[in-house]
């Protein structure tokens, strides 16, 4: 099979109906475009793929693929962009305290718990759409006059040495009652059938960093005090 133009095989244990996904997955193909573009891709390996329901969730690939004559280490695992928000909180009868929504959820790959920000996947949808649904989503929070902004025009990094995964930043400023906010305390959220279990969590924004270990919330952070500090 080609895709491209570059060959790609596939594992004995893959199936031909997955296999097909993959090849169609926008995840591979842009991930295909992206490393023939940067470097000289001969030829990819597909060792494994992961479900996620009926859609392509995490490919491992191995690759050929050489940069300025050396060749690059083989391994990486594709997975489809995502985004976060981080919804800053200002209390509608005291305007100078100012919060930050952040939700805690088991990670298996973390081994522990995790305190972050709402994020997730991008679907068939712009960031900013996927952006909001994960906000409503994750903290049962539904954005009636606000709009979310980006705190970087182009998407950061996440694991690059690893993962082909990317995350666009955006936050949005909120008003809210101090009873309304205090009502989102220990809210419980997340899709069941993704089995997201998630509960929220309000810390003060100038605190927010100890609260997290998420390498994407602190960027965050310090991007919305750059922001706040050019206004």
């Amino acid at each position: 099979m080609t895709i491209q133009d570059i060959p790609v095989q596939f594992a004995e244990t893959i199936s031909k109906d997955i296999q097909q996904k993959v090849l169609n997955a926008r995840l591979f193909s842009e991930w295909i475009s992206k490393t023939r573009t940067h470097f000289d891709l001969h030829s990819v390996f597909v060792r494994d793929v992961l479900m996620f329901g009926s859609g392509v969730g995490f490919v491992v690939v191995e690759a050929d693929a050489w940069n300025n004559g050396a060749k690059m280490p083989c391994c990486a695992v594709l997975r489809d962009a995502t985004v976060s928000i981080m919804p800053v909180v200002s209390v509608k009868e005291a305007p100078a305290e100012k919060y930050v929504i952040l939700v805690r959820e088991a990670r298996l790959p973390a081994g522990q718990m995790v305190t972050a920000l709402p994020a997730g996947v991008i679907d068939d949808e712009t960031a900013e759409i996927a952006a909001i649904r994960e906000l409503q989503e994750e903290t049962g929070l539904h954005l009636k006059v606000s709009k979310p902004f980006r705190l970087r025009e182009t998407p950061v990094l996440l694991s690059p040495g690893g993962s082909s995964e990317e995350m666009m930043l955006y936050a949005v400023d909120i008003v809210l009652g101090r009873a309304e906010l205090r009502d989102l305390i220990d809210r419980k959220g997340g899709l069941a059938n993704e089995h997201e279990h998630t509960t929220v969590c309000i810390v003060s924004l100038d605190e927010m960093p100890r609260h997290t270990p998420n390498a994407h919330c602190l960027l965050s952070w310090h991007l919305y005090q750059q922001h706040r500090a050019d206004m």
